[in-house]
Formats: structure tokens, sequence, C-alpha cells
């Protein structure tokens, strides 16, 4: 007759369990010290899409402007073009400087302050955005000249600048 004997195992699958809970612990804090480090890298990325946001807020405006009032944009540039020429750049300063006027947050009661106020209703922060520059472009091509926009545009979030520059294609007719 053979005879077997078994051994109790008493204790070795706590002590297997309490080893892989250890490791995971160990693992999740190395995590929770990693990310707790780049914190501060993530909120500046916030600010900055969150500034590009309001740049782009502020040329979708100007573009808007442009294509409701043609007209006036087209006098503001015949302007620029008697300046370059020898003409009194103080008449177009100010005809300039009123046409940006709308595309400012810091003036009240102008379309981008009501655009600031529903972005700041929407995120926990001060937003202010504006355009610096407001031209057209022309490219002499073969045969053919290609007209742009540029747009030239701040945006800032919470203190954080960004500027955006957009080049947008118009067809002017001869």
């Amino acid at each position: 007759m053979i005879k077997v004997t078994v051994k109790a195992r008493r204790g070795v699958a706590i002590a297997v369990v309490l080893v892989f809970c250890t490791a995971i612990l160990t693992l999740l804090g190395i995590l929770l010290m990693n990310t707790r480090q780049q914190r501060g890298t993530f909120s500046k990325q916030y600010e900055q899409t969150r500034a590009l946001m309001a740049a782009r807020s502020a040329v979708q405006l100007a573009i808007y402007k442009y294509r409701v009032l043609p007209s006036e944009y087209y006098r503001i540039h015949q302007m620029a073009i008697a300046v370059k020429a020898g003409g009194d750049p103080a008449e177009f300063n100010i005809t300039r400087m009123i046409w940006l006027h709308d595309l400012q947050t810091e003036h009240a009661n102008t379309p981008a302050a009501k655009i600031k106020q529903h972005l700041e209703a929407g995120a926990a922060g001060i937003f202010d955005f504006g355009v610096e520059e407001f031209d057209l472009v022309s490219r002499t091509l073969q045969g053919y000249n290609q007209d742009y926009l540029r747009v030239r545009a701040w945006g800032s979030f919470n203190g954080t600048r960004k500027t955006l520059e957009e080049l947008v294609e118009v067809q002017i007719a001869q």
C-alpha cells in the first residue's frame, strides 16, 4: 500500500495576493506621482488652447464683417493705397480705427464684447481678443491675380496670449 501524504499549504495564497496587491499599489503610486508633476503643463496647454480659440473667434468675426460690408473695407483699402502713394495718413488711421472698433473686446456693446461674454459664460476664466491687422494681399500669377484677406488676430485667456494669422481667398470684381 502506498501512503500519500498531502502537506497543507496554508497561507501561500494569501501571501501571493498580498504581493500582487503591493505591486499594483506601487505602480499606481508611481503613476500618480508622475501625473501630479505634469498638471502644470496640462493647465498651460489648456490656457493656450483657450487663447487660440479666442483668437479664432476674432478672425471669424473679421471675415464676417468683411463679407457683410465689403464696400467699406474696399474704401479703407483704397485709402491705404493712397497713403502709400504719399497721401494723408491721418484720415486713413481714423477710418481704420473705426473699422477695427467692432473687432476688439475692450469696447463695450460691440460684437466682440458679446462674443467675449458668451465665451466667459462657458468657461471659468477671462477672455480677451482683437484684430491687429486686416488687409488685402494680391499675388499676380500667370495671367490672373489671386487676392487674399490677411487677418492677424490675438486672443488671451487668463493672461496667456496667442496670435493667429489667416489668409482667406477672396474674389474681387475687376
